[in-house]
């Protein structure tokens, strides 16, 4: 399982980057399956400076944001490891769906709230996919991102169908 300290690693593979950089780099690049917060990023990130995952760069009492960090040989290595490691599942938390498994308790309303909040969430994703410069990616990355439009256009059409369907269902059953 990939965690946060491997997602940096990711993104400083990219090219050295302060705080604020390699959070702007996952949550834009690698938005489309993993996200951080401040109060997770530097933590990872004394983590893997600690096992020499990261080299730091600027002035020890400097703001973390004017610190730069840039990947070593053994942040690769950990990286490349943790890919060799992996297998192919793929973990799903998902508050949309906890809220609907629970969401008959209030009501037909807020079940279609619910589908209709998603569904335009899933679109705002889906063009925020769209507008990725996929010319600049390597086919790996290209790949993920295709796979996470395959998804979400998956997820989309599946709500506008059985999502209908379910507000459909429980409004009957309200009456």
């Amino acid at each position: 399982m990939f965690e946060i300290s491997d997602i940096i690693l990711g993104a400083l593979s990219k090219g050295p980057a302060n705080g604020y950089q390699i959070r702007r780099r996952i949550n834009a690049d690698f938005a489309h399956f993993q996200s951080v917060s401040t109060g997770a990023l530097y933590p990872a990130l004394a983590k893997l400076k600690a096992r020499g995952g990261v080299t730091e760069t600027g002035t020890p009492n400097a703001p973390l944001e004017q610190r730069q960090f840039e990947i070593t040989d053994i942040g690769r290595n950990l990286l490349c490891e943790r890919v060799a490691a992996s297998g192919a599942d793929e973990r799903l938390r998902s508050d949309f769906l906890a809220a609907v498994y629970f969401s008959d308790l209030a009501g037909p309303g807020e079940v279609e709230r619910l589908m209709e909040e998603r569904v335009g969430v899933l679109n705002q994703e889906i063009r925020a996919l769209l507008a990725l410069p996929l010319r600049e990616m390597s086919n790996t990355e290209r790949f993920t991102v295709r796979y996470a439009l395959a998804i979400r256009r998956a997820a989309l059409e599946f709500l506008r169908h059985e999502g209908r369907a379910i507000v459909n269902a429980i409004e009957i059953e309200s009456r």
